[in-house]
Parts: structure tokens; sequence; C-alpha cells
């Protein structure tokens, strides 16, 4: 492998420019009840909801740093009808925290009240195509639009944010985004932390100006150049919409729900302490007792991905404090193709802000007696897999300042297009290659997602992790995945509802830029 120096890199840069027993009962097997997009305004005739909630997108200003206010983009809610505590303020600028049990028949009333069209998808949520947040689906300002679901996702950590393409960065950036937790009773009786002793942690990282004003795309041409070829990455970092989080612990075992909804950047999380990382669950609720918990120096955090974390703070003296931290990394990039691949190391000192140290938050430890705990026993063994019917391929690359899946980019003229080989049967059981080594053009590490469905990883080759690879969590159920370059990744996916959905990078300007593309199922 050839290392490329910064300078021919930004040269060529600019160039090209111009568990089975457990599953059940959190929710395995995933299956929607149809609903045709022609019932999407106004409701579906008979749907009876457990929750009604009112989501607003609107224009705001929040108070995040020391002097003027920060002009934002929000999500308001309220509950219109049902359990009250189905929705918690973020206690930041970011949209409200919905909290939904599974099973429940959800509707949301969406009201579009900014200057420009949106549209809200569930990242991760298994709904009807109509319920989604197709681009195609973006409603124009005054208009509203109306969401119906029953909830049949497992446990887990999930979110919402916009998906009207081509403005989807931005609007992140600007605040519109928050999370969506899925509970199931059957969690209690496996002893995790809760109530006080839980902790969701939103991480994103931010730029803002002297008058604490976002600073979206660089205008300075070197600068737009970077954001553009490795989206926005920020110098500030915000949890839960909030700067310099600090959370107060109790001296016992606590549950940590991790949730990155920055633009474009990787977090390599640790404990400043130095002690492992406890994982128990990823994207699609909880481990099987197969699979973990799983102990790691650190977990690598791809944006839109989640993770779920045991941490016992018994060990900690009282009054004491500990850091969650994103550590120094690098990350493998490469130009050209085939043997004449030339292959760089990206990070702190040439990556315009890639991979620098950060302090996410601070946990102080309460004055009160330790109670240690033990690791929870996750129930259930890792879910055996149908046996796949084919395999598609999908190749990624990055040329011309965009990104490529196939060679192909979303058409604008036609969102509703579908090649012959993105066409998958309900209920079929498909292998799904992820190639990030053999196209033309740039290697750079994407973060894959698939809308409507779960998939799990099977196999991951070719190195591109490289010095991250400790900290790859690939178990799990999952929705999005970490495709480092070089990679060859291999995930199976069992889709359970119809429809036309749309999978991408979900590095925000990659996808704003084109590197998206629809699959149905039929």
């Amino acid at each position: 492998m050839n290392m490329w120096t910064r300078r021919k890199w930004m040269g060529s840069a600019m160039g090209s420019a111009v568990g089975a027993s457990l599953l059940p009962l959190i929710g395995a097997g995933c299956k929607q009840e149809p609903e045709s997009p022609e019932k999407k305004q106004g409701g579906a005739s008979g749907f009876r909801p457990d929750i009604e909630i009112k989501l607003v997108a609107e224009r705001g200003e929040a108070a995040i740093w020391n002097g003027k206010k920060t002009p934002v983009l929000q999500f308001r809610g309220e509950v219109l009808h049902g359990r009250k505590d189905a929705l918690r303020e973020s206690g930041g600028y970011l949209g409200p925290t919905l909290d939904f049990v599974r099973g429940e028949r959800v509707r949301i009333r969406f009201e579009n009240k900014l200057d420009e069209p949106t549209i809200v998808h569930w990242h991760g949520m298994i709904v009807p195509e109509a319920a989604d947040g197709h681009p195609q689906l973006a409603i124009k300002p005054g208009e509203s639009y109306t969401y119906e679901f029953k909830v049949i996702n497992r446990a887990g950590t999930y979110w919402y944010h916009p998906h009207p393409h081509g403005r989807t960065g931005f609007q992140v950036y600007h605040g519109l985004g928050g999370a969506l937790i899925v509970r199931a009773p059957a969690e209690k009786s496996i002893g995790l932390p809760a109530g006080a002793d839980e902790h969701l942690l939103v991480i994103q990282d931010r730029r803002a100006d002297d008058e604490n004003r976002f600073q979206y795309v660089a205008k300075m041409s070197n600068r737009m150049m970077m954001d553009r070829m490795m989206g926005i990455l920020g110098d500030r970092v915000l949890v839960n919409g909030q700067a310099y989080k600090t959370i107060k612990v109790a001296r016992r075992p606590n549950r940590l729900r991790l949730l990155n909804l920055s633009n474009a950047r990787l977090y390599k999380l640790a404990w400043s302490d130095g002690l492992p990382m406890h994982v128990i669950g990823t994207d699609g609720g909880l481990l099987s007792g197969e699979e973990g918990p799983r102990k790691v120096p650190f977990v690598v955090l791809g944006p839109a991905e989640r993770v779920e974390v045991w941490k016992d703070f018994s060990t900690h003296k009282a009054g004491s404090e500990v850091k969650l931290i994103s550590e120094e990394y690098s990350l493998l990039m490469g130009m050209g193709m085939g043997g004449n691949r030339r292959m760089m190391k990206m990070g702190p000192d040439n990556g315009g802000g890639l991979g620098e140290k950060l302090t996410i938050a601070k946990f102080q430890i309460n004055d009160d007696a330790a109670t240690p705990g033990e690791l929870p026993k996750l129930p259930g063994q890792k879910p055996k897999l149908a046996k796949a019917t084919r395999e598609i391929k999908t190749t990624l690359s990055f040329r011309m300042m965009r990104g490529f899946l196939n060679g192909k980019q979303w058409d604008m003229k036609d969102m509703t297009h579908v090649d012959p080989d993105e066409t998958l049967k309900l209920n079929e059981s498909v292998i799904w290659t992820f190639d990030n080594s053999s196209a033309p053009g740039m290697l750079m590490p994407h973060p894959i997602h698939l809308h409507g469905v779960q998939f799990r990883i099977l196999e991951r080759n070719g190195g591109g992790a490289d010095d991250l690879v400790k900290g790859v969590l690939d178990t799990g159920d999952n929705d999005t995945v970490m495709v480092f370059a070089g990679d060859v990744l291999k995930i199976q996916v069992t889709p359970t509802v119809p429809g036309l959905f749309v999978y991408h990078c979900h590095n925000l300007e990659h996808e704003d830029a084109g590197m998206m593309r629809n699959f149905r199922v039929t």
C-alpha cells in the first residue's frame, strides 16, 4: 500500500472537483401492517391511535454558549392524545424525545413552519412506505403531513430528522433532529439500570462564529472543498443540544444510550479513566446473550449510528469526575484504481478537523454510598438467519466532489426510479454487498443507511478500519454501517414492509450531493 502525501491528495481531489429467545420478547420479526401511499394525508380511515402527537418544524433561537443566542431550526411537539410521557423535552434546542412502547399505534401530525420544503424520516423505524419520509414526499412551507404507524421495532434507541433532498444536511446541522426510544416490558426482567440511572446522549459537532451563529459549508474555497469532500466537521461538541454537558450520576451501574447526530464526524468513544466500554446494544436494540455484553477498549460510532453502554460508577470516588471522550484517530483514504491505488492516513494534522481528540461529556460522581453491580446477563441467542436466495452488489465511489452508488446518483427528475437490481421481494432474505474498494476515484469512509429494514452484518474484508478495528461493532441488529475505504462489506437483509425506500450515505453532505438511490420491496 503506497502512502500518499496530503499535498498530492488535495491536488488530485480539487482537480477532479472542477437473541432467538429474547428477540421475540422485545420485538424481533418486524412486520408492519401495509398501508397505501394515497392514504397518507389526513390518515388512514379506521386508524385509531393510542398516541397522537403534534410536531412542528420552525425557526427559533437557543442559548447555547455565553453571549448571543444562536438562530436554529427546531422541532416543537405536544401530545394531543394518549400518554403524556410519550414526549419529553430534550433539555436543549433539539426536538423532543419520543418514547413509545412496542405495539402502540402512533399518529403524528407534522406541520412545516419553515420557509423551505421538508419532511420527517423516522431513522431505523420499520414503518409503512407513506410514513417513512421519502424525499419525494417533502411538503412546502405552511403544509402539513400525517404519519400513522404501529410501533413494531425491537426495544432500542432510534431517532428522527428531516429528509428533503439537497437540504437534509443544512436542516439537521441547524437543529432539526431528535431521539426516539422504543421500550418493551420484557426489558425490565433483565435488570438494566433505569429511571435516573438511564441517560440519553445525542452527540453533535458544530462550528460557530463570534456571534454564536452556526457555520455550515465554508465560503472560502479551500475550506469549502474540504467540507464538501469530508462533510462538515465542527470544533465544538454539543450533547442534547447543550454545550459543556455535565451529568450527575449515582455510584452504581448506569445505562447510556449514545446517538451520533453529527453530519459527518465519526467518534472513537472511550472513558477518560482508561476502563473498557461494555456494549449492551447497537442500532436495533440489545445484543443477545451470545453476542454481549461486549467489552472493547473504545467504540467506533459513525454518523447516525447508536450504541448502548453499561458503566459501573461505583468504582469511582464520591465527588470525582470521569469523562466520555473521543480519542484521536486517523482514517485510511485512497485515490486511483486497481494496483495503482494510493492510500494515505488523514487525521487531526491533515483532515480539516477529522480525528481530533474531543471531550463529549463529563460525569460527576454523587456523594453517596457505592452500590457495585454486575454486568447484566443478556438473554437469548444470536438469531439464526434464513438462507439467502441471492446476492446484490453496490459499488461505492466518490469523484468530482460527489458520491455514487453503482456509478449512479439520485435522480431529482424521477425520484421513484428503481433499477432492476434494486428490487427486493417481501420477506426475501438477500445478501447485499457494498464494495468500497474497486471503483475509480477517491476511496473514503461512507456510513451506509437503509430505510425500512434492519440488517445483520455478515463479514467485512479489506482492512479499511485500520487502527479502529478493535472498536468496530459488527454485531447486533443495524440500520447504518460504516463502510471504510478499501472495505468490502456483506450484510443480510430481509425486508418485511412493501414499498419504495431509499438507501444512501449518511454523511449528509455526501447524501445531499446525490449519494442516494431507491430500492423497492414488492
